[in-house]
């Protein structure tokens, strides 16, 4: 299933999300050349937004990816060792390469260490993951639809003085969706939402990683256009999932509450990106 959702967004992938910044990206090339890591093999390299500027930096990139369409955008970049596999089959010899990463990946494989250690055996030095770290109790299920829960949870004086505010409105707007979902049948399971991303701490806690460092903390400011953008554009799985009627319903709805708060052009977000690594013989033990 992941696979299909995948091909079908490949289009318009690059165009519905934030390019990591220079910030992020630099922690992760820091920690690669920390480690004496040069060849590199990225499971889900995707569209290539990270093997990309790695391999313009001079590491030696292949890409691994169950999506063909992905990798067909990845390689119009100039990324041309791609191979279409499992990240748990992936079909190389013990210590292949100097190391692998995985970006953004944790949060959609069932069984993340199963992924891991076969990652472990074909890496020399050991396996590195770029993960944001979120807060504890964050089980939003609709940011792209009420906002991003995160904000409430945050301690940067530059978004605390419109928590209240915030809060409220958030609450709002969950009803009105619910109302929508309900009309339609639509049927979105949050907590499901939060189980996936909970894979990441429950790595991070049960196999402590060898080396940890936060590479990047902004406050990135979206636009209510570019929210409503990726409504019609299917950007995800989940909204390309949904009858063409409903999305339209909640497309109309997100206008019409852009419209009358035109104090509130944007809707910011607070990210935090760290990078962990771990030794290849730390997970073959």
């Amino acid at each position: 299933m992941a696979t299909a959702e995948f091909d079908r967004i490949a289009d318009v992938y690059d165009e519905t999300r934030r390019a990591l910044d220079e910030e992020t990206l630099n922690g992760i090339k820091e920690m690669l050349a920390k480690h004496d890591c040069h060849s590199i093999l990225e499971i889900g390299v995707g569209t290539a937004r990270v093997a990309m500027p790695l391999s313009k930096s001079g590491f030696e990139i292949t890409g691994l990816d169950i999506s063909k369409r992905m990798m067909e955008k990845a390689q119009t970049k100039g990324i041309r060792n791609l191979i279409l596999a499992e990240g748990s089959k992936a079909p190389f010899r013990d210590q292949s390469f100097d190391a692998t990463l995985m970006a953004h990946v944790f949060h959609l494989l069932q069984d993340p260490l199963s992924v891991m250690r076969e990652a472990a055996k074909i890496s020399r030095v050991g396996i590195f993951a770029l993960i944001r770290k979120r807060p504890e109790g964050d089980n939003r299920g609709w940011p792209f639809f009420y906002g991003d829960n995160d904000l409430n949870n945050s301690s940067d004086t530059r978004i605390d003085s419109e928590n209240e505010a915030a809060r409220k409105i958030f609450e709002e707007r969950r009803e009105r969706f619910r109302k929508i979902a309900e009309k339609y049948g639509f049927k979105w399971d949050r907590a499901q939402r939060w189980r996936n991303w909970a894979r990441e701490y429950e790595i991070l806690e049960k196999y402590p990683p060898d080396d940890l460092k936060v590479v990047s903390d902004v406050v990135v400011n979206e636009s209510f256009d570019e929210r409503i953008s990726r409504f019609e554009k299917g950007a995800y799985g989940f909204i390309s999932s949904m009858p063409e009627e409903m999305r339209k319903e909640i497309i109309q709805e997100m206008r019409a509450y852009a419209a009358s708060h035109p104090e509130r052009t944007s809707q910011p977000r607070h990210e935090i990106y760290q990078v962990a690594m771990w030794k290849s013989k730390s997970l073959l033990l």
